[in-house]
């Protein structure tokens, strides 16, 4: 909606602290975890990486499309894998509506999630196992309050730091609710600090770490102080999701009717592009046929000793070919056409075999593009993402 906020979104999604490589980046995009801003938006440069292409991409030209604000057609929406505000979190508010925040999921439970759909070969089946938030923090609600969020809509959950105390007394801290940071834990303890009785050091990368000790030779109870943060650092993330569609503005949504729209929308796309290269690939095959067909016939001589137009009425006559397939063999050099052409033709019907295997059994076609993405988002997964815990 305006042009200033296309630098915030690109700087954003470029953030080295990201854990999904979605751009290739040249130039310093900074790390909101360090506090490092990006370079002026003239100074950075990026396009999509493989993943971000693989993930959004895949078969953009065949979208349904509209037009629009320069009047020419662009895809109603991007045919996305998977919904991009699930995976990265999302929150604001949007005109006429009230304040939105989608909650960050575990990427391999949407994965199980779409594929049990996809499994059942019905958009209407509502699979039992719903993906865990991805919160990089304990959850002290219980596991039906989350799944209430995801079946509804819209509800609030607990969260709660993750800490530990060692005999020594030393308290760390490895990771927090967002909304809490060193600054909470420095006015949390900021007396104990001030009479010097606890030392406190953020340690803090990539990754939360922060330690607080008691200074030699003074009394303090570290427990008091381990409970007093613990209690305080918690916070509850109340959560409201909504769809939007070119007729309705569903608010709140649940997490099915997310799912089930996008996957109505790459069945229609990816259809529509079956449709459409089955169409290519069969002029092709057919194109080779009449070449084939003719070399046996040596009717390929006599074809030259005719004007355009009677080669191309003997064509359509010969070999039963409409105008488009005729001109398409007469478009051919001589080189062309007087190759062997065997193999490429068992590779065309090859492929349509193959295509029209996919359009029979869209869901099944689908399922392998799932668990394709899943292997290749595996190793991030494992290395970058802490497991959600339930303490209910």
């Amino acid at each position: 909606p305006h042009p200033t906020a296309v630098p915030e979104v690109i700087v954003s999604l470029g953030d080295t602290s990201n854990k999904f490589n979605f751009l290739d980046k040249q130039g310093n995009f900074g790390n909101r975890m360090k506090n490092i801003e990006a370079s002026a938006p003239r100074y950075i440069g990026c396009r999509l990486s493989d993943l971000a292409i693989d993930l959004t991409c895949d078969g953009i030209e065949y979208c349904p499309t509209m037009i629009g604000e320069l009047d020419k057609p662009e895809p109603v929406a991007l045919p996305t894998l998977l919904p991009l505000c699930f995976l990265n979190s999302m929150s604001g508010i949007p005109a006429g509506l009230p304040k939105l925040n989608i909650p960050s999921l575990d990427i391999a439970g949407m994965f199980d999630y779409y594929l049990d759909i996809l499994k059942h070969k019905d958009l209407n089946y509502v699979p039992k196992k719903l993906p865990i938030p991805n919160v990089g923090v304990p959850i002290l609600s219980s596991k039906n309050d989350w799944e209430d969020v995801l079946k509804t809509g819209k509800g609030t959950i607990r969260l709660a730091p993750e800490m530990e105390i060692d005999k020594n007394g030393t308290i760390t801290i490895t990771a927090m609710p967002a909304s809490k940071s060193a600054e909470h834990v420095r006015k949390i303890i900021e007396k104990e600090i001030l009479l010097d009785k606890v030392d406190m050091r953020d340690e803090s990368t990539y990754d939360t770490r922060i330690v607080v000790e008691k200074v030699f030779k003074k009394q303090c109870d570290m427990q008091d102080i381990f409970d007093r943060l613990y209690k305080k650092l918690q916070t509850s993330e109340t959560y409201n999701l909504a769809f939007f569609d070119q007729n309705h503005i569903y608010v709140p949504c649940s997490f099915n009717k997310v799912v089930r729209t996008n996957l109505q929308y790459l069945i229609d796309t990816h259809q529509n592009r079956i449709t459409k290269e089955l169409e290519q690939l069969r002029i092709r095959l057919r194109v080779l046929e009449i070449i084939e067909e003719m070399k046996k016939g040596n009717a390929l001589k006599g074809l030259f000793d005719l004007d355009y137009n009677s080669a191309l009425e003997y064509i359509q006559s010969k070999y039963k070919a409409d105008k488009d397939i005729a001109s398409k063999v007469l478009q051919k050099p001589l080189s062309y056409l007087t190759k062997e052409h065997g193999q490429e033709i068992i590779d065309l019907q090859e492929d349509i075999k193959s295509l029209e295997a996919d359009k029979n059994d869209i869901y099944d076609f689908l399922s392998r593009k799932y668990k394709a993405l899943k292997k290749e988002l595996t190793p991030v997964i494992r290395n970058k993402f802490a497991p959600t815990t339930f303490v209910k």
